[in-house]
């Protein structure tokens, strides 16, 4: 068949009819061939013995029309045609009955109601027999002709449909600011929008070798192709950075390159959409704003280590002049060196603070792991912490032992933190909870407070650094649980903050660590 094209009609001619099968079932032989003399001109006649022989074709063939001898032993000809009409495929097949026995009304009845639609008695004269088949024939072929019309109809409508939304896909790429290319399902690209054409100077379909090409840096040409072909082949997305030179002043610019399949109906991919951003503002930025990060780290690093020179005669100085003229002070001078001492512990406090968080940024926060009891450490802390405020108590539920393996310094540090913290956010007083116990496997710490409690979106933010969810109003830089989480996950744990953000509720760390450091 072939169509005519030229407007919106189309005309379908038959250049050649596939032949229509006929299936003739008789357990006698003579009249089989007798069958496919009569009828062969008319379509290909596939012959069967037996009904049982007749189901068998049924499953694996098609057929215009079934010649069904009656009385044959096994499956006679109406359970064959009953089982026939009970399956999906074949139940609209005409079946024509061939019988020798007399037309009573009975047996017609019966015949009928196994859905025969006509009955031939034997002997047969052939061109009634031809007359009645040819028929049947005919309807098959006109059937089948307009299922043919159909099909190239619903192909042709697709086919539009494809061409419409082929040139919506090149006006909406080529509308967009950024390069916009489309690739066959192998990965070959076919063609670029207007983007592309301004940006590399080059024809709209000249990009089927782009990724090795001149206008792909040198140094990422690789990357690039070795990522497109891996997404390509496992029709996983593609996102890759890579530099594209720019024709009208031959500079490379940096692009964000993503593809991801189309899929059809099926779920196959039958092609890619390919989409290069233009980064290179954002790119250099992220460089500048990276290199101003690492002077500054470096800045803090380098001062923070200055710095400790100076506190430490500071410090060294007020002791001794405490301890030299300690009888002779008066309360005003003796409050006075007593602030001093304290103003030096919180800038020395800082200053480690600061050299602790360059360390963790470079890699360089070390640990000194040993054998030690948790408990013993925890009591110590509890008892040098409740001495700084009267207002808080400080409430230890823990085993008699907890032995584990660690930093035990480091550890102190983190209990330091997280109950100066608790403090700190307690302005009114009030409890601090600390409870540990072993489960399995590993050491849980809890420190709980009733303070004013972390705002939930602001839970995120603490353990950044200078990451304070109420601000600078109740003093300290926000490096200290940055600090303490750097050293619990060295240590192979973790930390966690949990809190409603209500005033009088507070907040709650948790601490899990592994009684067996991962250092160990």
């Amino acid at each position: 068949m072939t169509w005519t094209e030229g407007g919106s009609d189309f005309q379908v001619r038959p250049e050649e009819h596939p032949a229509a099968r006929i299936l003739v079932v008789d357990d006698h032989a003579p009249n089989l061939l007798t069958l496919e003399a009569t009828l062969g001109d008319l379509g290909e006649v596939v012959k069967a013995h037996s009904g049982e022989e007749a189901l068998l074709h049924l499953l694996r063939e098609d057929f215009a029309l079934i010649l069904l001898d009656v009385q044959m032993p096994g499956l006679d000809g109406f359970e064959t045609a009953r089982l026939i009409k009970e399956r999906e495929r074949s139940r609209f097949i005409p079946i024509i009955f061939l019988t020798a026995r007399s037309r009573d009304a009975s047996h017609v009845f019966r015949g009928y109601a196994q859905g025969a639609v006509d009955y031939v008695l034997k002997p047969f004269a052939p061109e009634i027999l031809r007359s009645k088949v040819s028929v049947f024939v005919e309807l098959f072929l006109k059937e089948e002709q307009l299922k043919r019309q159909e099909s190239l109809l619903r192909r042709r409508e697709r086919e539009a449909l494809e061409r419409e939304s082929a040139y919506r896909y090149r006006l909406l790429g080529d509308a967009m600011p950024l390069c916009v290319f489309a690739a066959s399902p192998d990965g070959r690209l076919r063609y670029g929008n207007r983007a592309w054409t301004e940006l590399s100077g080059l024809p709209a379909e000249a990009v089927e070798d782009l990724w090795r090409s001149e206008v792909v840096h040198a140094e990422d040409q690789a990357s690039v192709h070795a990522a497109w072909c891996h997404s390509v082949s496992t029709g996983q997305p593609f996102e890759v950075q890579f530099r594209l030179l720019r024709q009208s002043d031959l500079a490379y610019r940096w692009h964000l390159g993503r593809a991801v399949p189309e899929r059809n109906e099926r779920g196959r991919i039958s092609g890619w959409i390919i989409t290069a951003t233009d980064i290179d503002d954002q790119k250099r930025a992220e460089e500048e704003l990276a290199r101003a990060s690492a002077a500054k780290d470096a800045f803090l690093a380098a001062a923070s280590h200055e710095l400790r020179t100076p506190l430490a005669a500071a410090k060294m100085q007020v002791q001794l002049a405490k301890r030299k003229f300690g009888d002779e002070l008066t309360d005003g001078p003796r409050r006075a060196f007593e602030g001093l001492d304290r103003q030096v512990d919180r800038m020395t406090k800082l200053v480690s603070d600061l050299l602790d968080v360059s360390r963790l940024l470079t890699g360089r926060l070390s640990l000194e792991v040993e054998e030690f009891d948790l408990v013993p450490l925890l009591r110590t802390s509890c008892e040098r912490l409740q001495a700084l405020s009267a207002d808080h108590r400080l409430r230890l539920e823990a085993p008699a032992r907890l032995p584990m393996r660690g930093d035990p310094g480091r550890i102190e540090q983190v209990v330091t933190n997280l109950v100066s913290n608790a403090i700190r956010y307690s302005p009114h007083g009030g409890p601090v909870e600390l409870r540990v116990w072993a489960e399995e496997g590993q050491v849980a710490l809890r420190v709980r407070d009733h303070g004013i409690g972390i705002p939930s979106e602001k839970l995120a933010l603490i353990f950044e650094r200078f990451g304070q969810a109420h601000g600078a109003r109740y003093g300290g830089l926000g490096l200290g649980l940055t600090i303490s989480q750097g050293i619990i996950e060295q240590h192979g744990g973790r930390i966690w903050a949990e809190s409603r953000g209500v005033e009088g509720e507070g907040s709650t760390f948790h601490v899990r660590l592994p009684v067996q450091s991962m250092l160990s």
